[in-house]
């Protein structure tokens, strides 16, 4: 087929600019994906519960509160309790893991897309032989 018609050759241009477009991210995305700072996995957040005292607080509905760090190993919720002076750090870490997963999420269905409009360039530049 080749390209030989001004409409495929429009048609090839914009797919080239779509290939520079999603290069493009793949390189934005690369500045979270190198990154050499530490994570953590797992979600932070506060768990709030009674603990069974009859005169204590938390009967009136004034909850103890601690902050845990929950992971998943092996198909079960694991809880860590995390100690108020590592509390900063321990978001920072876990906020770093969660947009790394989001990258490499992306990373993935930018691969895709990139796939495909390589795959649709290819069609439009062969030749068939004769």
């Amino acid at each position: 087929m080749a390209i030989q018609t001004k409409r495929e050759r429009a048609r090839f241009s914009r797919l080239c600019q779509e290939l520079r477009q999603l290069v493009g991210q793949v390189v934005r995305l690369s500045q979270t994906l190198l990154s050499d700072k530490p994570l953590m996995h797992g979600t932070l957040y506060e768990l709030k519960r009674k603990c069974g005292k009859p005169g204590c607080k938390c009967s009136a509905g004034h909850l103890h509160s601690t902050m845990v760090v929950v992971t998943s190993e092996e198909g079960r919720k694991k809880l860590r309790v995390v100690a108020k002076g590592d509390l900063v750090e321990t978001k920072i870490k876990t906020d770093r893991y969660r947009k790394l997963r989001r990258a490499r999420a992306e990373l993935v269905k930018l691969i895709g897309q990139i796939v495909r409009v390589i795959d649709q360039m290819e069609a439009l530049r062969r030749e068939e032989k004769k």
